[in-house]
């Protein structure tokens, strides 16, 4: 891959589930370090694409390509279907970080030891080393204080920084967020919004399914747009929220005033 290459590319993505089609041929880019937020209705497409991207959910055709690396790609002669073999599909997951609505850490486990999971049983890491790393992550969550707590004893908005740190652990290429702070109490919302800000900081490169346009605004250098299973609108956060141009997309964003309370001081300055 050269430096010019985008980090994740996806081309010609289709999702069918029986007769429904979900996505319906998209084409997308991006560059290492970028941070793309997808918006849009329910039903539009934004969870099933992510879920693509790590093969939760197998493309019915298209290309998915990252860091040069063709990982997924349609067969049209496959007669069962495009499967794709188990090793090949962990191998992908582990360059694709993802990050639910639901956390889902072990319950038996502390957030250190949730943490450690991933490296130590999959990739073989020595326990040592990943033990600091799990640590210096935690920290960089604001966790330090709560990494010997089990998932019980922890906050929502701690459950949930606990799952970023534990998805960091593995050293993607790409973090993938599928609405991140929809499952946490309004004031806990915050804090887990900070913890992505402060990952975008360090350059990961980052795609964000999620409802909050006042956060797209903030953490976004792109700002993507579906309707019905395809991209109606692809740009900056100030063009795609502040200046829409699809009738769908200006009704979606009119419905958030929050957003436009925040956005008005960019608005008045041109």
């Amino acid at each position: 891959m050269s430096k010019s290459d985008p980090l994740l590319k996806i081309e010609g993505l289709r999702l069918t589930f029986g007769q429904r089609e979900v996505l319906k041929g998209v084409d997308l880019s991006v560059d290492t370090g970028e941070v793309v937020v997808l918006i849009g209705a329910s039903g539009s497409g934004k969870t099933s694409l992510l879920r693509c991207i790590n093969l939760l959910n197998l493309p019915s055709d298209g290309r998915i390509t990252i860091g040069g690396e063709a990982i997924y790609e349609a067969d049209p002669a496959a007669r069962e279907g495009n499967r794709v073999p188990t090793k090949t599909v962990n191998r992908i997951r582990s360059q694709t970080g993802m990050v639910f609505q639901q956390f889902n850490l072990f319950p038996h486990m502390t957030a250190l030891e949730n943490v450690m999971e991933g490296p130590v049983t999959v990739k073989k890491a020595d326990p040592a080393t990943t033990r600091k790393e799990a640590l210096d992550l935690l920290a960089q969550m604001g966790l330090q204080d709560h990494v010997g707590k089990h998932p019980r004893q922890l906050s929502g908005g701690q459950q949930q920084r606990v799952a970023i740190a534990r998805a960091c652990a593995m050293h993607p290429q790409v973090m993938l967020f599928d609405e991140p702070t929809s499952a946490l109490d309004p004031e806990l919302v915050g804090e887990v919004m900070k913890a992505m800000v402060d990952l975008a900081r360090t350059g990961m490169t980052m795609v964000i399914v999620t409802h909050e346009l006042g956060f797209a605004f903030e953490i976004a250098d792109r700002v993507i747009f579906l309707d019905h299973g395809t991209i109606a609108e692809d740009g900056p956060p100030k063009e795609v929220l502040l200046r829409p141009t699809h009738p769908r997309l200006k009704s979606f964003v009119g419905r958030f005033h929050e957003t436009a309370d925040l956005l008005r001081p960019f608005l008045e300055g041109g």
